[in-house]
């Protein structure tokens, strides 16, 4: 390992709104130089579908039916589709090119997925980057598109990830499903048709399937010690657990005001926060 360690956190059970901004807020120090590389676990407070930050609210969610199952919705900073948040291990990464990644999102999520694979089989889960070509089909699940890197497992996929660079730092953010929720989690999006939404939801069954398929016994706390263990192999750092500093926490909750309590911020210019002048720390 090399000696300079890189960062663990743990910020327990948050709210939707609060957990994107969490992440946002750390890529903003790290690109100021101000934190290294970290690694953040994390749950959430209820049920929560997070939205790529280009997606469409009206043409592929069901607002009414995420508000009769209690279920938030939230954007993330990052691209790709939406993410159900139940019964999951949600993780994210913050780091760059400074720090060895590869440029581009192919090139850094297929560096990354080597730090999945490592976390994966620390609980017994053999697993492998998957080669198979962009899948279109039309859904507005993340784990419906198949993408090149991806992580699978007897051919299904595991692991969902979204990315977004910002000046030499990237934020990757991810789901590992733990147990089963496909069916409520397409209930909540939009189809032209009963039929329709049925093929979606036969189609992602067998191209996807939780941890607990191969892995019953682990439990949350196993993954979060899997993947910390598991990314200190890949990038041969150790991650030190800390907390994050008070300019961080800061930041995020000015971010849940400004920009995470509102679904519309897409329909905006897409700004990070490190192209704003007004930051307070």
């Amino acid at each position: 390992m090399q000696t300079a360690p890189y960062r663990f956190v743990e910020t327990g059970i948050q709210d939707a709104a609060l957990n994107m901004a969490i992440d946002e807020a750390i890529l903003f120090h790290h690109i100021q130089d101000q934190v290294p590389p970290t690694l953040r676990v994390f749950r959430w407070s209820q049920p929560a579908i997070s939205l790529g930050r280009f997606q469409s609210i009206e043409r592929e969610i069901d607002v009414t039916e995420c508000e009769r199952q209690g279920t938030i919705l939230v954007r993330r900073p990052t691209g790709g589709r939406a993410v159900y948040h139940r019964d999951e291990f949600t993780y994210s990464i913050v780091i760059g090119k400074r720090d060895g990644v590869p440029s581009g999102v192919v090139a850094a999520y297929a560096y990354l997925s080597q730090g999945l694979l490592a976390a994966l089989r620390q609980i017994g889960v053999e697993a492998e980057i998957s080669d198979e070509r962009v899948n279109k089909h039309p859904s507005a699940a993340c784990f419906a598109s198949s993408t090149q890197a991806d992580l699978t497992s007897g051919g299904f996929k595991l692991v969902g990830s979204a990315q977004v660079w910002k000046d030499q730092s990237l934020l990757q953010q991810g789901s590992l499903p733990l147990d089963d929720r496909a069916a409520e989690f397409f209930n909540m999006l939009r189809f032209p048709d009963p039929e329709t939404r049925q093929e979606a939801l036969a189609l992602y069954s067998e191209k996807t399937t939780p941890l607990h398929t191969f892995a019953p016994q682990a439990s949350w706390n196993d993954v979060a010690t899997a993947f910390k263990q598991g990314f200190s192999t890949f990038l041969h750092h150790e991650f030190e657990p800390e907390e994050l500093s008070t300019s961080e926490w800061n930041l995020a909750h000015q971010l849940v005001e400004e920009k995470y309590n509102k679904l519309n911020w897409r329909k905006e210019r897409v700004k990070l926060i490190s192209e704003r002048q007004d930051v307070a720390l």
